[in-house]
């Protein structure tokens, strides 16, 4: 069996339309998952964790950090990170829990990759922002290290996010950062408001190379792509592109940036308002998996030389599938269906990498799986 943590939504938060959502689950729930028969069985829940939207573990498994997505907590604005212990039969204890001194973080990663963890960095959405903690030797958070804000940019193009005071002048575009990921010794950081996709040098320890970040590689997709979630496969980036449903196929080389290619996440000819959501590769890299909410789907890619060749639209069978990832041995794909408060469990054929379904069960306001 596979110990599974399902993080979703259980208090207020402010979204990026500007409504407020209040979610009806449970914090961080443990599952445990057969591989065999792809079977679910949930065994504790803790709903103390607040808006858990988003769960990473460092290569050792011993801790695992989660994002509060919160825009206030206990009186300070912003949300929180928590670190919890992850004891020998899967259960957490929490170690402890701090401001990230920025509104709605949605994302978390650590690093160095592959090591123990010494840092970790949130993406904070509504606040524009990274934040950076230096851990302790028990993985506990010590103190946040660097706040690294991302500032409005005016121009007279399209963007995807306006003040609503400037949106007759259509000159400033806000930032909104949605991912932080860890990868070939670089921070990787999607903007979802300025459209862009920058990273930053790590040391050994992973921390921060400068005192004050500059990017070390970095891109701007077209205008109102909305760059969100990441996926890594050699020198290959890719990036799920919420406004424009698209995917963006990057090349890292030769100390550059490029964008090979942008490719539509949805069949041709759709016209059900949809947003591109999450991304994870196989483990061969040889598939590519990409979420559609509001097509309520899982597209499937393979990975091609050039870019990308869409094979699979997979139905969730549920609303609004926002997080979903592989079984560790690649056989099964569990989607977190937001909107219809379902999980689906779809068997993966490891060969073609389409996906078939399984079976559904009960999840409600999930939005990130984690397997342990």
């Amino acid at each position: 069996m596979r110990q599974l943590y399902m993080g979703s939504y259980n208090a207020p938060v402010l979204t990026g339309d500007g409504t407020v959502y209040q979610g009806d689950g449970k914090g961080i729930t443990r599952c445990e998952f057969n591989e065999e028969t792809g079977e679910l069985e949930e065994r504790e829940s803790i709903p103390q964790a607040q808006n858990a939207s988003w769960l990473a573990l460092p290569a050792d498994r011993k801790t695992l950090y989660a994002v509060n997505e919160l825009d206030d907590h206990e009186g300070t604005k912003g949300g929180a990170l928590s670190a919890y212990e992850v004891q020998k039969d899967g259960s957490l204890r929490l170690l402890n829990c701090l401001p990230v001194m920025g509104a709605a973080p949605c994302h978390v990663d650590c690093a160095p990759a592959g090591k123990r963890a010494r840092h970790v960095y949130t993406a904070n959405y509504n606040g524009g922002s990274m934040s950076a903690f230096a851990l302790k030797e028990d993985g506990s958070l010590d103190c946040l290290e660097t706040l690294l804000q991302h500032e409005p940019r005016r121009e007279k193009e399209h963007s995807s996010f306006t003040e609503a005071a400037d949106v007759e002048k259509g000159k400033i575009c806000s930032p909104h950062v949605h991912s932080a990921g860890v990868y070939d010794g670089l921070l990787w950081i999607t903007d979802l408001g300025l459209d862009t996709v920058e990273a930053y040098r790590l040391d050994e320890n992973g921390a921060l190379c400068q005192r004050e970040p500059s990017p070390v590689l970095s891109v701007r997709l077209s205008d109102g792509s909305g760059p969100r979630s990441l996926a890594f496969f050699k020198n290959r980036i890719f990036v799920s592109c919420e406004l424009s449903n698209q995917v963006a196929v990057l090349e890292a080389k030769d100390g550059a940036l490029t964008l090979i290619r942008q490719i539509s996440a949805l069949p041709e000819g759709t016209e059900t308002e949809s947003h591109v959501g999450g991304i994870c590769l196989s483990p061969d890299g040889r598939h590519l998996y990409v979420g559609n909410r509001g097509h309520d789907s899982i597209a499937v890619f393979s990975v091609e030389a050039d870019g990308l060749q869409p094979i699979q639209w997979a139905s969730t069978g549920g609303r609004n599938p926002r997080g979903f990832c592989l079984s560790p041995s690649g056989k099964w794909l569990l989607a977190a269906n937001q909107g219809s408060g379902t999980l689906s469990v779809l068997q993966r054929d490891e060969r073609s990498g389409m996906l078939r379904p399984a079976g559904e069960y009960e999840a409600r306001a999930v939005v990130c799986l984690l397997f342990l």
